[in-house]
């Protein structure tokens, strides 16, 4: 899938909706668990000669840190409160949503790549801008939750600041050892406090229903050596007595963050960000221009935080689920009961299998199209079924073109009965020795805009196994009690919601550990045509190969 899917005094943050750069601290000499095991920051490297690790373009995230408050070497106390767990989570969902969205090879911002460096580094406009245009976009590099001090004296905030980081997630491959450094690196990254407010999907997991958590805050950092196009905005510089720019949340979207102009800007003008935000009338036209601009972009990138935080009981209690034990679901989308080799393994809920549905050819090529190109894949939640990336869980894929493989869609387009349009992206996936898919439905709970569909449903599952696997790997429904096999070249279908988009909690199934290696290929057809034009549509995907299958 398309992913893409990342700031001053606190004082001012919550009223204004507008923010300035805070002042960077290191959560070093704190004690971490990270994903599997713990380490421990009490005694950091000396940074003199250490280096961030190069950004790869796969962006993975997934490392997850929980900061204690105890001495180095103690373990975090554990929690109490169900509310921190669920912010907890969602900190994590969010932050492996941004680390994708800022995979160029995944969402490339055009919109929003509206400046650029000059020789001197300085960020300047690329072009001529208006009021209201979105120059850049801020980087996540980590995201974390911090507890506000209101109402203490300065001594005490002082005292307070190395203490109130919470937690922290980030990718712990690539950037573990750097956020362990010392307090020598502080100034190459900067903590960036993330206003919410009651319009953004984050606030409700990260401030408790109601706002009963209004003392957290949600704060990315960011690296300032860091220079990709469309993310410079932790290269802007600021100013107290000049300003042309301010940091604004997207509407609906944060914790992504941009830059946007607050008066019309000439090109190679320098962008400077004031210390102090400008005032209500300029920041309202702001966000209305934002808005009406670029409307569909936020729409999309909406849809991916809005997954993200739907994992939190927090963020949909005031929703009402439908499950097959509450109401008499169907009818469901009716696919081709007359394809060939069609097989029913299991009656409400339904489930299919093509054997030979594709040749042994079509799986070998549809392999060595995806073998240069795995990235880390985005997966649903155990418990809700959303989109988010699980720590654990080390899978590949890659997302293919329609185009290169039409006599492939041509089958998927005669087996379920739909349009070209109406399938999500086709992906290749690859499992090694161990991994494996842990219990989930394919479904949402209800209308989710995602994936390049808008306000629709995945209605029918399709993957098809791309080689056989001897030890391991088999698909297991456990609502049926059925186990299926992998079985290269054949397909297996089921329907993870009814046309009416509401969820089939029977369709649970889990993909149990490989011991062999494991490949599909995966699809799902939608309630709707997928949008044109967007970063989930066929024209952003890049080629493969030129094997055209």
């Amino acid at each position: 899938m398309a992913l893409a899917l990342r700031l001053a005094a606190l004082g001012c943050l919550f009223a204004t909706g507008a923010f300035a750069l805070a002042s960077p601290r290191s959560s070093s000499r704190k004690t971490a668990r990270i994903a599997k095991g713990e380490y421990s920051l009490a005694s950091p490297k000396s940074t003199s000669s250490q280096k961030r690790n190069k950004r790869t373009s796969d962006g993975s995230g997934g490392g997850f840190a929980s900061v204690g408050r105890g001495k180095a070497g103690e373990a975090p106390p554990p929690s109490i409160d169900n509310d921190e767990e669920d912010a907890k989570r969602a900190v994590k969902n969010l932050f492996s949503v941004c680390s994708h969205i800022q995979n160029p090879e995944l969402y490339q911002p055009s919109w929003a790549d509206n400046a650029r460096l000059d020789e001197t580094g300085k960020v300047v406009a690329s072009t001529d801008t208006k009021t209201g245009t979105v120059l850049t976009l801020f980087p996540v590099h980590a995201l974390g939750l911090r507890t506000l001090h209101r109402n203490v004296d300065a001594k005490k905030k002082r005292k307070h600041r190395r203490e109130d980081t919470e937690f922290v997630a980030f990718d712990v491959d690539r950037d573990g050892e750097y956020f362990q450094a010392s307090d020598q690196q502080a100034g190459l990254r900067m903590k960036l406090n993330i206003p919410l407010d009651e319009t953004q999907p984050a606030a409700a997991p990260i401030l408790g229903s109601g706002g009963g958590r209004k003392n957290k805050a949600l704060f990315a950092m960011l690296f300032r050596d860091e220079v990709v196009p469309g993310w410079l905005g932790g290269r802007v510089r600021s100013s107290s007595t000049q300003q042309n720019c301010v940091v604004l949340p997207l509407p609906g979207a944060a914790p992504l963050c941009a830059v946007v102009a607050t008066r019309d800007v000439e090109a190679g003008e320098e962008v400077v960000q004031g210390v102090k935000p400008p005032d209500a009338k300029v920041l309202d036209e702001c966000r209305s221009t934002l808005a009406k601009e670029h409307g569909e972009e936020l729409l999309e990138l909406n849809g991916y935080i809005e997954m993200a935080c739907k994992s939190t009981p927090t963020a949909t209690s005031d929703a009402t689920t439908v499950t097959a034990d509450s109401v008499q679901l169907g009818p469901f989308h009716s696919i081709n009961q007359r394809y060939p080799g069609l097989k029913r393994l299991h009656q409400d809920p339904d489930i299919y299998t093509v054997d030979n549905f594709l040749s042994e050819d079509e799986c070998d090529r549809l392999i060595a199209k995806a073998t240069p190109h795995l990235r880390p894949c985005m997966i649903k939640n155990e418990s809700t079924g959303t989109v988010e990336q699980d720590p654990s869980r080390t899978s590949v894929d890659a997302n293919m073109q329609q185009a290169e493989a039409p006599s492939i869609v041509s089958k998927l387009e005669e087996l379920a009965n739909c349009n070209a349009d109406h399938l999500e992206t086709l992906q290749t996936l690859r499992y090694t020795s161990g991994q494996e898919f842990k219990p989930h439905t394919d479904g949402y709970a209800g209308p989710v805009t995602a994936c390049g569909f808008e306000r629709a449903n995945r209605l029918v599952t399709i993957f098809c196994y791309l080689n056989d696997v001897e030890r391991g790997g088999s698909t297991y429904f456990p609502d049926c009690d059925l186990q299926v096999r992998p079985k290269k070249g054949m397909a297996v279908i089921h329907f993870p919601s009814d046309v009416e988009l509401r969820e089939d909690e029977r369709t649970v199934h889990q993909g149990m550990p490989a011991m062999d290696e494991k490949w599909l290929l995966a699809t799902w057809v939608w309630s709707k045509p997928r949008l044109e034009g967007g970063q989930c549509s066929e024209g952003q995907l890049p080629s493969l190969s030129s094997d055209v299958i």
